[in-house]
């Protein structure tokens, strides 16, 4: 579990082909995103329709992230984890850039679709925006039709002397495993992915700093309008942060290529310093300027934790094991965000302001940088306690 992975190497590694897979990602990513963000856009307009507390607007986002229905919820976890999985399969050299690349479709989404959604309601009514909606969602269908398996991943790279020590210290705990797995039934779940520390401090992190980016984006728009902010000028609140967050995912794709680079503290660092600029962000009051700067602030941040989380996640836990890891991710991501929102729109009704819930945010986004670095503590205390049982079984052999 984590051991480095055989370099890929193959006609379609790193080729055109595999551009064109990112390519195809950053399209998908877009319409999800733009599933997500329309919450945000058109909340307003459901407070002033439904008649409901916001506790129960923000469990109405809840069961879509968990959409206004459960069809398209379902629809956009299924597609979320394959469309991140397959960038890095077909990438190796320059994955890092490649992940963040494709990632910027979520940026791009939130920059350009609350004006566009915003203008339509304003013209057309809401009802209208979600027709608009629904039109981007179906061509999610073409770009995913190009997401087949990458067909190098099924040649067996020559052997290294690296795979032959991981192969010696397998062999030296195989009767272990053949022990265990005679109790174990084939059509159980695997959680064995759970006893490396290094991933479950992760998965707990990010369920903060996501939920944190959730809340943030759900409530941004609607917190300028009470504040005093003129309803389709508070739209470019949500551009503000869509902008600076594909200016940091394509930042921190560069920076987390560079093999000096400390992806852990990278991105540990960012959740860290974005949880500080929301806390900052309620003393915005009634300004456009101020409320859209501090969610530029918060786009780059959480644009370059967002676009290199999922590399990380493969020095974690390796290539083939990212499917799992990402689908337990998910997982946990879905339990916790059920309920994110509504605690969200509950502390603005029992207050009547936005304070608790942006400190509740900020301090999510702290804890969740704290969890980063002692994932990335533990990875490496892992790498090092692999190295030393490799260097072990090599005296041995000789």
């Amino acid at each position: 579990m984590g051991k480095p992975e055989a370099k890929l190497r193959g006609a379609f590694t790193d080729s055109w082909f595999a551009w064109l897979i990112s390519v195809m990602s950053f399209c998908t990513f877009y319409a999800l995103s733009a599933n997500v963000v329309s919450l945000g856009v058109i909340l307003p307009e459901f407070l002033d329709h439904l008649q409901v507390s916001q506790a129960m607007i923000g469990l109405l986002g809840s069961i879509k992230i968990a959409t206004f229905d459960l069809t398209a919820g379902f629809a956009s976890a299924g597609l979320y984890i394959p469309s991140n999985v397959i960038v890095h399969q077909y990438h190796n050299k320059r994955r890092a850039l490649a992940s963040s690349l494709a990632s910027v479709g979520l940026s791009f989404s939130s920059f350009t679709f609350p004006v566009f959604m915003r203008l339509t309601i304003q013209n057309f009514g809401w009802r209208a925006a979600l027709v608009m909606l629904a039109s981007i969602q179906a061509q999610m269908v073409a770009a995913a039709m190009m997401f087949m398996p990458n067909p190098d991943l099924h040649v067996k790279p020559p052997p290294t002397q690296m795979d032959e020590q991981d192969r010696g210290i397998e062999q030296k705990k195989s009767e272990d495993v053949i022990i265990e797995s005679t109790n174990v039934k084939a059509c159980s779940i695997d959680a064995s992915i759970l006893k490396n520390p290094a991933f479950v401090f992760l998965l707990f992190a990010y369920q903060l700093a996501s939920s944190a980016a959730i809340v943030f984006g759900s409530f941004a728009i609607q917190r300028g309008i009470f504040q005093g902010v003129d309803g389709l000028q508070a739209s470019f609140i949500m551009s503000s942060f869509g902008a600076c967050s594909i200016i940091g995912r394509i930042a921190a794709g560069f920076i987390g290529n560079l093999e000096c680079t400390r992806k852990d503290m990278q991105v540990s660092g960012c959740v860290f310093m974005a949880g500080v600029i929301v806390i900052l962000s309620i003393f915005a009051g009634s300004s456009l300027v101020l409320h859209s700067i501090f969610a530029g602030c918060f786009g780059i941040m959480n644009g370059c934790y967002n676009s290199i989380y999922t590399t990380l996640l493969v020095d974690i836990v390796g290539l083939s094991e990212l499917p799992k890891a990402m689908g337990y991710i998910q997982l946990v991501k879905c339990v916790i965000s059920f309920g994110s929102l509504p605690l969200a729109g509950y502390l603005f009704d029992v207050t009547q302001n936005y304070v608790a819930t942006y400190l509740l945010v900020g301090i999510c986004d702290v804890v969740a940088g704290v969890l980063l670095l002692c994932s990335g503590l533990a990875n490496r205390k892992r790498k090092k306690i692999e190295a030393i049982e490799m260097k072990e079984f090599t005296d041995v052999q000789l």
